[in-house]
C-alpha cells in the first residue's frame, strides 16, 4: 500500500482499515494487532500516526493495549461495531414486521452456508444449545438464552463474519419480541421441533432440507409476530 500523504486523514484511514479487518473477522476477538513498527511500515507512516490510530480504536472500546504485551482486540469488539442501541436512535420507532424480514433474509442464507461448511465442532456447539433448549423447558429466561446460542451457533456455523454481525444485530433488535413470543402456548415444543430439523439438515448437510427447515422456522416466527406482535 502506498504510503498517506495527509497525517489528519491518514490517522482515521488506518484506523477504518483494522476495524474493517475486525469485521470482516480477518482480525478476531482476543487476537492482537501486528506490532507498531510492523503496522507503520506497512502504512508508511511514522510510529506516532500509528499510535495516534489505535488509541481512536481504543477510545471506542474495539482494541485495548498494554505496555509490554501490545493491542489486542476486544472480546467484545464486534458488539460494539454493531450497536443496536445506535441502530434505534438513527432508525427511530423500528417495526417489528421490517426487522423479522431482514432477519429472516440473514437466517435463511447463514442456515444454507451452515449446510456447506459447518465444521465438527460447530455442529457440536449447534446440538449443544438445542440440548439446553430440551432441558430448560420451564425456565422461560434460560430458555431464550439457550435459543439464542441455537441461532448464534448456526450463524457461526455459515463461516460469514459480516452475515453473522449483522445477524447478531437483527436478533438484538427483535430480543424484546421474542422473549415474549416464546411465554405463549406450545411455543417451546414448537420451536425445538423446527429447530431440530434445521441441525439434522446441518449435520448431514442437506443444503435443500436446511433451507426448508429454515424457512418453515421463520414463517413460523413470521406468524406469532402478525398475530401476537
Amino acid at each position: 500500500m502506498p504510503p498517506f500523504r495527509r497525517r489528519n486523514t491518514v490517522v482515521d484511514e488506518i484506523a477504518d482499515e483494522l476495524k474493517a479487518k475486525i469485521l470482516t473477522g480477518e482480525i478476531k476477538p482476543g487476537q492482537f494487532l501486528e506490532p507498531q513498527k510492523v503496522l507503520a511500515d506497512k502504512y508508511g507512516v511514522g510510529l506516532s500516526t500509528v499510535r495516534e490510530s489505535l488509541q481512536a480504536l481504543e477510545t471506542v472500546g474495539l482494541v485495548t493495549s498494554h505496555p509490554g504485551k501490545g493491542t489486542w482486540v476486544r472480546q467484545d469488539a464486534l458488539e460494539k461495531i454493531f450497536n443496536p442501541t445506535e441502530v434505534k436512535t438513527r432508525l427511530g420507532q423500528l417495526n417489528a414486521q421490517q426487522v423479522y424480514e431482514a432477519r429472516s433474509v440473514i437466517e435463511v442464507g447463514l442456515t444454507r452456508f451452515a449446510a456447506e461448511r459447518a465444521a465438527p465442532e460447530d455442529i457440536q456447539n449447534i446440538w449443544s444449545a438445542l440440548h439446553k433448549m430440551e432441558k430448560y423447558r420451564s425456565d422461560k429466561d434460560q430458555f431464550v438464552q439457550a435459543d439464542l446460542e441455537f441461532h448464534l451457533a448456526v450463524a457461526k456455523a455459515g463461516h460469514n463474519q459480516l452475515l453473522e454481525q449483522f445477524y447478531y444485530l437483527v436478533r438484538d433488535l427483535l430480543s424484546e419480541v421474542i422473549t415474549e413470543l416464546v411465554g405463549l402456548p406450545n411455543v417451546v415444543e414448537e420451536s425445538i421441533d423446527l429447530q431440530k430439523n434445521i441441525i439434522q439438515a446441518i449435520e448431514t448437510r442437506d443444503v435443500p432440507r436446511a433451507l426448508a427447515a429454515a424457512q418453515r422456522h421463520m414463517e413460523y416466527i413470521e406468524h406469532l409476530v402478525k398475530t401476537y406482535g
